[in-house]
């Protein structure tokens, strides 16, 4: 079983490692520079998450498995999406950099990390939740629609880890 919950600074050191081991995997498997060590997401980028209280970890008996970091207010990128959940910026918050090491991978973490992502949004009373994902991460896209988020738009957006690429842009009602 995973316990989702917000990370603390003594988590810096072990997420760092744990978004290391998602980049290699996931370069080695899709050959996607998505994220890229040293430019996004970095150690500073953790810390500052850590900080601001928006980084969460998923631990299950075995050690930390993994990650994501939730930020109040839509994604000013995001521009003018046609959006199907009415809500103040306020009342909605996006999901960051979910990811699962992969000594955990294929026990349905990312999903139950998604689910823990909803149960934080309802607890904080945000109406949605939406998010970003590059048009060729298959695997996210799966993930996203099993967890109940629905498709809004594709866009272009600039990211400095990948330069302006299309992102396919997600919302969940909570």
């Amino acid at each position: 079983m995973l316990q989702v919950r917000q990370a603390i600074l003594e988590d810096l050191g072990a997420v760092v490692v744990l978004y290391d081991g998602i980049i290699e995997l996931f370069q080695a498997q899709t050959g996607n520079m998505g994220w890229r060590k040293g430019v996004y997401p970095t150690e500073a980028d953790f810390q500052k998450a850590i900080r601001a209280g928006t980084l969460y970890v998923g631990e299950t008996e075995d050690g930390l498995a993994a990650g994501m970091i939730i930020t109040q207010g839509t994604d000013k990128s995001y521009g003018d999406a046609p959006w199907q959940v009415e809500a103040e910026d306020e009342e909605t918050a996006v999901i960051h950099t979910l990811g699962v090491s992969p000594r955990f991978t294929g026990r349905g973490l990312a999903l139950q990390m998604a689910q823990g992502a909803r149960a934080l949004a309802r607890e904080k009373g945000w109406k949605a939740l939406r998010l970003d994902v590059l048009k060729e991460n298959e695997p996210a896209h799966r993930l996203y629609r099993r967890a109940g988020f629905q498709y809004i738009c594709t866009k272009k957006i600039f990211y400095e880890s990948v330069g302006l690429a299309d992102f396919v842009i997600y919302e969940c009602a909570v």
